[in-house]
């Protein structure tokens, strides 16, 4: 019996994501790996800094400094240059 898969309709960019996840070795790295991601997709998806949004709102609940985004944001830029340079 086959299944039938459902493909949603990707970018290329989601594409290319979903076939690094499936490069990725073997334990352990592959599950810190993807729990990192949930971790950073949700803080992207839920700011909580005391900060004013793009949008002109406050950032969420006052739960932390806009200090503690930014710190994070820097060490993303971080990782982003490091990539770049191989």
């Amino acid at each position: 019996m086959s299944q039938s898969i459902d493909r949603p309709e990707l970018s290329a960019a989601e594409w290319k994501l979903i076939q690094d996840l499936r490069a990725l070795p073997d334990e352990p790295l592959r599950s810190r790996v993807h729990a990192s991601l949930g971790e950073l997709l949700y803080f992207f998806q839920n700011p909580k800094c005391q900060g004013v949004g793009v949008d002109g709102f406050p950032c969420g609940t006052p739960r932390s400094s806009c200090e503690d985004c930014h710190q994070i944001w820097e060490a993303l830029d971080k990782v982003a240059e490091r990539t770049k340079k191989g």
